[in-house]
């Protein structure tokens, strides 16, 4: 009888990867608001826009490769054999936002993109904060992570992060900010929303229903 192939533990490079992500995000969430406060950017479509030069192209393109980085993710999954992580939500994200950034780096973006790069990099820096809190307190009998009573406000963040996307991009599709390439902002606009009805059913049914009790 063949034994299958034991689980991996993948703690040395998990530990160097989300010390990475932290830091990547934290930077870009810091250059992202200090190249809105040099350029004048806000929460308002810009008066100007500007596809030929935009200000934040180096920091698109950081971006954009950093969603090749998330990867990682998916394969750490696979490494510690945690199927039931692997879902539909973690897949559909991981490879679709992956897209859009490629489809914004090489067609459409301007100053607006700042809110974008600003919002996910931000939630990112909170959330592998919390993946390596996470890491480092587990009870060694279950080796299962101690609950960390923001947990549930971490998902909060993401509907809100996703809120405040779709009502700006909604400001810039009315105010015609997203041409050439409308198309490209009204797919945005779509995506986000699907993104936010996905992440909102996984917080109803991971802190709104009632858990089911194990029987024996």
């Amino acid at each position: 009888m063949s034994m299958g192939i034991p689980a991996i533990d993948p703690y040395p490079l998990m530990f160097v990867y989300n010390l990475s992500q932290i830091m990547l995000c934290a930077y870009m969430t810091i250059e992202a608001g200090l190249l809105a406060y040099r350029n004048d950017y806000t929460f308002w479509p810009c008066n100007d826009c500007d596809f030929e030069n935009p200000p934040l192209a180096n920091l698109q393109w950081l971006f954009y490769v950093s969603k090749i980085w998330d990867f990682w993710d998916t394969i750490f999954i696979v490494l510690g054999k945690k199927w039931r992580q692997l879902s539909f939500l973690h897949v559909y994200h991981h490879t679709t936002v992956f897209l859009f950034c490629w489809l914004n780096t090489h067609l459409n973006f301007d100053g607006d993109i700042f809110l974008t790069i600003f919002l996910n990099t931000f939630v990112h820096t909170v959330m592998y904060t919390y993946y390596f809190i996470c890491m480092h307190t587990k009870i060694p009998e279950t080796g299962k992570s101690l609950p960390i009573w923001w947990k549930s406000s971490l998902t909060s963040m993401q509907l809100v992060q996703f809120i405040t996307m779709m009502t700006h991009a909604i400001m810039v599709l009315h105010k015609g900010c997203a041409a050439p390439h409308s198309r490209v902002g009204i797919s945005y606009l779509v995506y986000i929303f699907s993104l936010f009805v996905l992440f909102a059913q996984f917080f109803v049914s991971s802190y709104l229903k009632p858990k089911k009790k194990k029987t024996a």
